[in-house]
């Protein structure tokens, strides 16, 4: 497999893109998904036009839980990197991607556990995350609302990583993405 980075482009990282997060039964069940993956899709479908390396990092698993959501199925030419952990750097494919991860576009499941990890080990590697707070979402958390914990969650992220939108994403150009001092502000 052949991770390839552009120096000037970041990689869309697709973050558990996986079926244990919309299926209600499930105990990952993320409660806002359905309005994370209509965003999710629309970053997808704007990082396939731009033709953007494309990455999928899933969480280790067998069974239909761990499979990809229908619709988000990786193409043949975007890799699928297996974790282990919450964050995306626990991937070992990932630690041997040369040249390293340096900027990324992420979006995914779920902010609570994968995505604050990434964001905290990201500023430890020195690699750049920008995440797209709508089209990231939770699983549950008990005695809080879905939209109170992807509120919260997303101000946190911010505290290790850049924060946009997709309207925001879909109005930049690609090699923009990672000139993180003006073009894209904290949010």
């Amino acid at each position: 497999m052949s991770l390839i980075q552009s120096r000037s482009a970041p990689v869309l990282v697709c973050l558990n893109l996986q079926r244990a997060y919309i299926d209600p039964a499930d105990p990952c069940f993320a409660p806002r998904a359905d309005t994370a993956l209509i965003h999710a899709g629309a970053c997808l479908a704007w990082a396939r036009r731009q033709d953007l390396s494309v990455w999928h990092i899933h969480t280790s698993g067998d069974g239909p839980r761990f499979a990809p959501i229908p619709g988000f199925e990786p193409n043949p030419s975007e890799p699928v990197l297996r974790k282990r952990a919450s964050s995306l750097f626990d991937s070992t494919d990932l630690a041997r991607a040369r040249p390293p991860l340096r900027y990324a576009i992420v979006l995914g499941f779920t902010a609570a556990r994968d995505c604050l990890a990434s964001a905290v080990d990201a500023e430890r590697s020195g690699a750049q995350l920008v995440f797209v707070s709508d089209a990231i979402a939770s699983s549950a958390l008990t005695h809080h609302t879905p939209e109170l914990v992807d509120s919260v969650l997303t101000a946190l992220l911010g505290e290790w990583a850049v924060m946009v939108t997709t309207a925001e994403l879909l109005r930049r150009e690609p090699r923009l993405v990672p000139e993180f001092g003006g073009e894209l502000e904290h949010h």
